[in-house]
């Protein structure tokens, strides 16, 4: 019997492959690229900053996409919670939400993996601890200074007087020019900031004009005649415009933010006073204003706070009171309460009480 050999050929169908999806760093440039339109230039800078330092050199987001997991993400947010601050958290958590949501927006996913974890990893705003400023007291920065005198090069001392005695950011000092500055008023017009070898505007994009203290604007006059002189001696011309040009640079450009850093490192070890960073002598300006009986709402125009709420918040703690010489005078003389018999009984304010103690 003869047995027929059947040849089987299985059917094959030519199925388009599934087409790989951009990975999430990929998928971040064009996010940015789409955002930059509609961002504030402090913005952009924040961001940049962040896809740089953070998200691009973690793994996780080296991988297409869909792949990424809620739980790799919530664990990534979780490890730089541990050392960075809620605020900074916020941040990049709406980098990441953005880009997952540019990624469907585009319909390469169907859900965000970011969404909502803010709530499982920060705690509530009411519970949140603030940054608390470390000002100098008045003693501390006369000593600061004048160990900053002997240290600095002039225009490096007057960057940090600018911040300790006008209240400016550290990126705003360095940035001062010549034409913003009302020598008559006694003002100075606050529009730029620098940071990275570029001029962008101050924090937010507000710009403010400041009250400068007269011996302040005494010194930054003497200071622009020197330069003046300096200028018409190397042949320069004597037409100033940027104030603070570090002589380090090839090109005119004002002290970067890490060499002013750095002096107030190297300042505050010479006059043996705790280390502070340069906004800390920002926060000395305010709470030393303050504690003079300035107002609030004056000190929030001066240092460009977007609201009187967050001055408050930051300096309650220096905000001067009457004390117990005006707690009977809040309520007003001759207030008329109950007494224990449920009596009318007047209260007479009495100004001077030798008895309590101040």
């Amino acid at each position: 019997m003869e047995i027929k050999k059947t040849q089987c050929t299985d059917t094959v169908t030519d199925e388009p492959k599934p087409e790989k999806l951009p990975s999430f760093i990929e998928l971040s440039k064009q996010w940015f690229k789409n955002g930059k339109i509609r961002w504030s230039e402090f913005t952009q800078e924040r961001y940049e900053t962040v896809l740089r330092l953070h998200v691009r050199p973690a793994p996780l987001f080296s991988r297409p996409v869909d792949k990424t997991k809620r739980t790799e993400v919530r664990a990534f947010l979780l490890k730089l919670s541990r050392k960075r601050s809620p605020a900074f958290i916020e941040t990049i958590h709406g980098v990441i939400s953005g880009i997952f949501n540019e990624a469907i927006e585009q319909e390469l996913i169907n859900a965000n993996p970011a969404s909502a974890l803010l709530k499982t990893i920060l705690p509530p705003l009411s519970k949140r601890d603030l940054k608390r400023a470390d000002p100098l007291t008045q003693e501390e920065l006369n000593h600061f200074m004048a160990h900053a005198q002997k240290i600095g090069s002039w225009a490096e001392l007057l960057i940090l007087k600018m911040m300790a005695y006008a209240g400016l950011r550290l990126g705003e000092a360095p940035a001062m020019r010549r034409e913003y500055l009302d020598t008559k008023n006694r003002t100075y017009f606050v529009c730029q900031s620098f940071n990275r070898r570029q001029f962008n505007r101050p924090k937010h994009g507000k710009r403010r004009l400041i009250d400068l203290p007269d011996f302040l604007m005494d010194e930054l006059e003497t200071y622009i005649g020197h330069l003046k002189k300096e200028r018409l001696r190397t042949g320069s011309g004597g037409k100033i415009n940027l104030l603070f040009i570090d002589p380090a640079e090839k090109r005119p450009l004002p002290y970067s933010q890490r060499k002013i850093q750095y002096l107030m490192k190297k300042v505050s070890k010479a006059a043996g006073l705790r280390i502070r960073n340069p906004h800390d002598l920002r926060h000395t300006y305010a709470t030393l204003v303050l504690m003079s009986h300035m107002s609030p709402g004056y000190v929030q125009k001066q240092l460009g706070h977007s609201s009187i709420s967050i001055t408050m918040d930051i300096y309650c703690h220096w905000i001067p009171t009457q004390g117990r010489q005006g707690l009977e005078a809040a309520f007003g003389e001759g207030a008329v309460v109950p007494d224990r018999d449920g009596q009318p009984h007047i209260i007479a304010y009495q100004k001077k009480r030798a008895s309590v103690k101040h």
